[in-house]
C-alpha cells in the first residue's frame, strides 16, 4: 500500500479533511490506483518544534509565534 506522510503545522479538522480528500484525488488520478489502497498520515508539529538555519521558527518569525495555541484551541 502506498503511504503519503504530511508534515505540517497544526490544522483544524476541516482543513485535515480537505487536505486528505485533495491528496487522495490527486494521487489516485495520477497513478490509477484505487483510493482504498492509499494511506495518509498527518504529522502535526507546533512551530516551536520546527527550526530553519539553527533557529526555531517562533524565534525567527515572531508573527507566527503569536498564532501558536494549544491543539485543543486550534481544533475548536
Amino acid at each position: 500500500m502506498p503511504h503519503i506522510v504530511v508534515y505540517s503545522s497544526r490544522l483544524s479538522r476541516e482543513k485535515k479533511a480537505a487536505c486528505v480528500a485533495a491528496l487522495t484525488e490527486a494521487f489516485c488520478t495520477t497513478t490509477g490506483l484505487a483510493r482504498d489502497h492509499l494511506v495518509i498520515h498527518l504529522e502535526e508539529h507546533s512551530y516551536d518544534n520546527i527550526a530553519v538555519a539553527g533557529k526555531l521558527l517562533t524565534d525567527t518569525m515572531p508573527e507566527i509565534a503569536v498564532g501558536e495555541k494549544p491543539l485543543q484551541e486550534v481544533n475548536e
